[in-house]
This record gives structure tokens, sequence and C-alpha cells, in this order.
């Protein structure tokens, strides 16, 4: 399909033991074995080590693997050479190669061109992409299973039962003369109804899985000097809040990322609820409050040596409907057995810890993965979809409510053909199977170059 050869560094551009430069196009092993000083037939998929060598100068020892055309990534042939990671090396073989007329890369070209070659579909293309910048174990593994055509399989069976429907429906106008009903109006019903729960099972899969990559929204709330901040730093296993004996230290927010139980939470430190010292300290309880309302769980810290006082019981009446875990912090001024003298006076559950010494911290971060896993988060039922198929899947839904509404009124067959032959349009573009250049581009620019 391409008659140009691309190349591009397939590694980070900085200085490490190991660079991989990729080469794809009909040149790529005619270019590559030019300055090559290992023998000319190199076997697909082997590996081949020898030296680069420039007017009888050795540039560096590499390794040289060569893919033939359809075996490869691309669907092209395929050269990759793994050298030493040092820029200048890197980017002396590069221009080794322009002078070649082996063109740079464009961003995302090596897995456009894999797409166009048949070798992948758009959500497997984009899922690419996803796992080159996840940022959690959960991303990493919903992105090799889209990789591998968890999305496309579930929008192939849609779009399998779309045509099915369309084909029975237009044999029935086909053969109408003939009295021959291939497909009742009432089953059609059933099948388009079958359809729209599908749809909107799909966009839920999907938002659950948006949901859970940008992250899981907790906060620490609490009265001041409970020790919020100090918990906030065992969590990240960092200072990153300031910690004082002094009521009112934490002012504004403070929000940082951390990954529990594989997926990614957003945690905010918050300042203490109680009566402000002044109008900054006010400000910073009212942030506090909006951020507490908006969290998916809170974690209401307690003092062990004070337990559950009467600010504490207002703040947590203020919690009502908020998932939430109690944490006992201080226990080491107490010991734990204080948890169970508080939980009897309050029939709360607590999780005991002691933030200075970082004792209880594995509990704690077990029931917050726990939570999460059982309220937010559904491990092995959820996709990542980007704003492109979100709008085709809700593009669909809306022609599968035009097209019920068509089957409750029994208009002709011709009409709801027609809107059944839209909805197979809008579920290929989720695959690509029918895609514009632009579409493309859009796409594909987002992805590093080398990929």
């Amino acid at each position: 399909m391409f008659n140009d050869t691309i190349c591009a560094p397939a590694s980070a551009p900085v200085n490490s033991s190991l660079a991989i430069i990729r080469i794809s196009g009909p040149d790529s092993y005619g270019a590559a074995c030019s300055f090559f000083s290992a023998p000319k037939n190199i076997k697909h998929r082997n590996a081949a080590y020898g030296s680069i060598i420039e007017n009888g100068s050795i540039i560096d020892d590499v390794i040289l693997i060569y893919y033939k055309s359809p075996s490869s990534f691309t669907g092209e042939d395929m050269v990759e050479i793994f050298c030493h990671g040092n820029h200048l090396v890197v980017g002396h073989i590069l221009r080794m190669l322009y002078r070649l007329n082996i063109r740079i890369a464009e961003p995302g070209e090596f897995s456009k061109r894999a797409f166009l070659n048949g070798k992948m579909d758009l959500t497997e293309a984009e899922a690419i992409n996803t796992l080159i910048n996840a940022r959690s174990d959960w991303e990493i593994k919903a992105s090799i299973a889209q990789m591998h055509g968890s999305l496309k399989s579930v929008v192939d069976k849609l779009r399998d039962d779309v045509i099915l429907l369309k084909a029975d429906i237009e044999a029935g106008i086909d053969f109408s003369d003939q009295d021959i009903e291939f497909v009742s109006n009432e089953a059609s019903l059933k099948i388009v109804g079958k359809i729209a729960s599908s749809l909107s099972d799909l966009r839920g899969r999907c938002a659950m899985g948006n949901r859970t990559a940008r992250g899981i929204d907790v906060t620490l709330a609490g009265r001041p000097n409970v020790g919020k901040s100090s918990l906030l730093n065992l969590i990240l296993n960092e200072e990153r809040a300031i910690v004082s004996d002094i009521p009112g230290t934490t002012r504004d927010l403070i929000k940082e990322s951390v990954q529990i139980g594989g997926v990614r939470i957003n945690l905010t430190d918050t300042a203490g609820l109680g009566t402000p010292g002044d109008d900054i300290e006010r400000m910073g309880i009212e942030l506090s409050r909006k951020n507490i309302g908006s969290a998916s769980l809170v974690l209401m810290v307690i003092d062990a040596a004070a337990g559950v006082t009467g600010e504490d019981k207002e703040i947590i009446a203020g919690l009502d409907g908020k998932k939430v875990i109690y944490v006992l912090n201080k226990t080491d001024l107490t010991g734990t057995d204080r948890k169970d003298i508080i939980s009897s006076e309050t029939g709360l559950t607590f999780i005991p810890v002691s933030a200075k010494l970082g004792t209880g911290f594995k509990d704690l971060e077990r029931e917050i993965a726990s939570v999460i896993a059982e309220e937010f988060v559904n491990f092995d039922n959820s996709f990542l979809a980007d704003e492109r198929i979100i709008s085709i899947i809700d593009s669909s839904i809306e022609i599968v409510e035009r097209t019920t509404g068509l089957l409750t009124r029994k208009e002709p067959g011709e009409i709801v053909a027609f809107e059944l032959d839209e909805l197979i349009q809008k579920l290929s573009d989720v695959t690509g199977e029918i895609t514009t250049e632009d579409v493309l581009g859009s796409i594909f620019s987002r992805f590093c170059i080398g990929k």
C-alpha cells in the first residue's frame, strides 16, 4: 500500500543501555543490509549480530532482526536495529538511513500502516497508545485485552446482529408479493430491544473503564490535627504535605496520585474541619467540604487518643450517603486495643494505624483496594474508550431509539432498513472498517514517533 520506507527510534530519546531503531517499507531490508557487516541472507525473524559500518569505520555493534512481509507489525518488510542507547549513536544511524532516502516516520505512522494493512483494527491500534501512556496496572491489563480484540469482539457481535436483522427485513420486502415473512414486526422489536440493551451495556462498560483510568477520587477528612497530612505522606511514601502540631497547618487542598490494588487513586488531603481562625482558613474549610462532597471514597481520620469527639460526630453526620473508611490514627500513643473500645461506643468499624510509625498501613491499603474493587471498578468487564468511540456509541443508541419508534408505529420496512444500515455504518466506524483519512490522522497523530 505504501511505496516509501520509514524509520524512527522505537525507544525513549534518552541515554540508556539499549535503543531500538525501527524501519518499515519495501526498502527496509536492503537499506539496513547496505551498512551491516553480517552476511546479507538474514532469515525472517532471526537475530543477526554485526557492526554498523560507515566509510570503513565501525559506528556501533548491533543486533538486527528482519521481519518479512506480511508477518510483521506493520504488514510490510521490517527491520529492527538494537544498538547501544547513546542518543548520538542513534542519531548517526538515523542520518545514515536518511541519506538512503528512508524518511523519519510521523507520529503513530507504524501503527497507522499496521491498521491500513489489516494487521489490526482501530480499537486495537488505539489500545497500543493507551498501553504506552498507562498509569496503573489496571490500565495496562485493559489495554492489552483490547489489543487482543476484547472491545472489537463485542462491537463485531452487535454489528452482525444488526446485519442479520436488516437482511431479514430486506428479504421480506423483496418477497412481499409472495406473502413470505422472514421476520415479524414483533420479533424485530425484540431483536432491536436486545441491541439497545447491548449498546447501553457497552456504554456503561466504557464509562466505568474511563472513570477507572482517570483515577478514583479519595479524600482524607477529619478535624484539625488528627494526622491527615501524616497519613497522606505515609500512603504516598514521600513527604508531600507539611506536618505540624499546630492546628490549621493544611489550608489548601493537596492532591497527588498513587496506585493501590492496581488502580490509580487521586488522593486529596484537606484542611481540618473545625472552627476557622481566619478568613484564609475559612476558605480552606469550604474547599475541603466541596472536595469531600465530590469524592468517591472518604478516609475519615479519628485521633485514637481523643476518640470520637463532638466535632468528629458532626463531620461524620455530613458524610451520610458517602462511602467511608474510618481510620483510627495515632495508635502508637494508645495501642490497637483502643479500636475495640471506640468501635463499641460508636458502632463504627475502624482501621487502626500509626501514620508516624507506619503500622497498620498494609491493612488500610488492603481495605481501600477492597472497597474500590467492590464499589467502583469492574476489573474484567470494562473498556477504555476515547471520545470518538463514546460519540459513536451515543449516536448508535439514538439510531436504535428511532428504529424502535418506527417498528412500534409499524412503518414500512424500507425505512427501518435504512436506519439499520446507518447503524451498521456507525458500528463499523468503531473498528475502522469505514473511516475517513481525517479521522485516521486525528487518531494516529496522538501516538509517539516509532509506534
